[in-house]
């Protein structure tokens, strides 16, 4: 729900809440049906939205679309989200691999490999990862990136922080993410 000004004629555009549908109303209007949906639409709401739907990002997620990148909201507990531009299902639950898994995975969540576990594969995105068997391919984690005792990568990682703790093995590439970036 956005609203942008157009001064010259007090009017402002707005986007339907339930189409998307983009609308050109007068800055004085207090609600009208949209005229692409058809539904009855709280413009004053639109444009100056209340303090209690300000602050309402409490217990709120921030996450990029896998697909498109763009910034998507959802609710802190939620264990999928559809990408409201593409449509895309971003995965945002954890995952407890103990066996062999042989399919790229795109998760918020948190990976934890186990020990007896095996991930060969060309592409592994998560929120973070906890690795304690073995990994043939690339991992590109939002977060932290932990190797423990036994645990094995080999490919390229990308991520915020590394850590490679006594007893593990990394063979390949680093990219560190910028701390303060999403």
């Amino acid at each position: 729900m956005n609203s942008k000004s157009n001064d010259s004629f007090d009017t402002r555009d707005i986007s339907c809440p339930y189409c998307k549908g983009s609308l050109t109303v007068s800055a004085h209007c207090m609600s009208m049906p949209c005229r692409h949906c058809n539904k009855h639409i709280n413009v004053k709401e639109i444009i100056f939205p209340s303090k209690k739907k300000q602050i309402s990002s409490i217990g709120r997620r921030r996450v990029l679309c896998f697909k498109c990148e763009r910034e998507i909201i959802t609710d802190e507990s939620a264990q999928a989200v559809t990408c409201k531009y593409c449509y895309h299902r971003n995965d945002l639950s954890d995952y407890n691999i103990k066996s062999l898994l042989g399919k790229n995975l795109e998760t918020y969540g948190t990976l934890h490999l186990k020990k007896k576990g095996i991930i060969e594969i060309s592409s592994l995105r998560v929120g973070s990862a906890v690795v304690q068997g073995r990994i043939k391919g690339d991992v590109s984690a939002m977060g932290t990136v932990e190797i423990q005792k036994k645990g094995e990568i080999y490919g390229k990682i990308t991520c915020r922080k590394l850590i490679v703790n006594k007893g593990g093995t990394f063979s390949g590439r680093v990219n560190m993410l910028n701390a303060e970036s999403n």
